[in-house]
């Protein structure tokens, strides 16, 4: 699977299951995937929530994206790159997560964190093909 299938099947299916590490424990949540590009995955939470502390403290993720329709699953493995940008910030809350406006007026921007995946390990399963896999670098 070329990385471009990858991001256009995420646009498809933006909400993943995204695991994190807390004290040598697994933590599943799901996040919506905040801005998809050919630069990778971008989430945004906010500062006083758990899963920004478990980045902060342990990068590594894995991250489920499933299509009913399609019967197709793709996890994605890598570590989560910290952002600091203002302007992303803004044009995330203007884009896609307008929820978040009341927050930020209210808390300010650096109540919100950004995390990237930009690279890593993919696996996919098909339900429709036998169950069919495929693995390699995202």
């Amino acid at each position: 699977m070329e990385r471009s299938e990858i991001i256009d099947f995420v646009r498809k299916s933006p909400t993943s299951h995204m695991a994190t590490i807390e004290g040598g424990q697994p933590r599943v949540r799901a996040m919506q995937t905040a801005k998809i590009s050919e630069e990778g995955l971008t989430f945004c939470t906010g500062t006083h929530k758990p899963v920004c502390q478990q980045l902060l403290a342990d990068p590594a993720v894995e991250l489920s994206y499933w299509n009913p329709k399609a019967g197709i699953q793709i996890r994605l493995r890598g570590k989560m790159e910290h952002l600091d940008s203002l302007e992303l910030k803004k044009e995330i809350v203007e884009t896609t997560f307008t929820f978040l406006k009341p927050v930020v007026e209210q808390h300010g921007w650096e109540s919100l964190a950004l995390f990237r995946l930009s690279g890593g390990e993919y696996r996919s399963w098909c339900s429709t093909d036998g169950g069919s896999t495929e693995s390699g670098t995202f």
